[in-house]
């Protein structure tokens, strides 16, 4: 039987080991939505696909739908996000990851998602220290609203007309209405009942 095979820019969210050498990947693709596949002997050290699947990294993947489910058969790794960022960054990186994985339906498109959440990490490179939990409050806002559990308002329209616009100015902004944006935050997380 033959198998398509679905090429697409992905984000590495999480990976888990599984049996003896295989690995269970979540990955953010920008063509498929929230993908979770398995990479069998990917932990073995003659895998070709060993070397790209770190969490965090920008990939290049191919997977195969089977009847078990998502399958990973080939990755180019494009960049990390992990190393490319300070330490104290990847605290954000994992929070991202967390509300990603919780909140985003699986095998559902969001092109949209994909590429705030790739921007805003390339954003994240350059920003100083101070900025970032400003940053992070924007990115969730973005997220949840392109997941429709925020809608735009008085509080939030600024941040939301344009999800790949980041600048330290939108930063200054976040910081001025911090108190509203983290309510409407934690309002949007407890009514997703996720």
């Amino acid at each position: 039987m033959l198998y398509h095979i679905y090429t697409t820019d992905g984000i590495i969210l999480k990976r888990s080991p599984f049996g003896e050498a295989n690995v269970l990947l979540y990955v953010l693709t920008k063509d498929l939505g929230l993908v979770m596949a398995s990479a069998q002997s990917a932990r073995l050290s003659k895998s070709k696909l060993r070397h790209g699947l770190q969490e965090y990294s920008h990939v290049l993947a191919s997977f195969v739908k089977g009847k078990n489910g998502w399958k990973l058969t080939n990755v180019s790794e494009k960049g990390s996000f992990f190393f490319d960022l300070p330490r104290p960054y990847t605290r954000v990186l994992a929070q991202i990851v967390f509300i990603l994985i919780k909140m985003m339906p699986g095998e559902h498109p969001h092109p949209e998602i994909f590429q705030t959440v790739r921007s805003g990490f390339e954003f994240l490179k350059n920003l100083p220290e101070i900025e970032v939990k400003n940053f992070e409050i924007l990115l969730v806002l973005r997220i949840l609203h392109e997941l429709g559990y925020v809608a735009q308002s008085s509080n939030t329209e600024t941040f939301l007309n344009d999800l790949n616009t980041w600048s330290n100015e939108f930063l200054e902004k976040i910081s001025e209405k911090k108190q509203a944006l983290v309510e409407i935050i934690n309002k949007a997380m407890k009514e997703s009942q996720l």
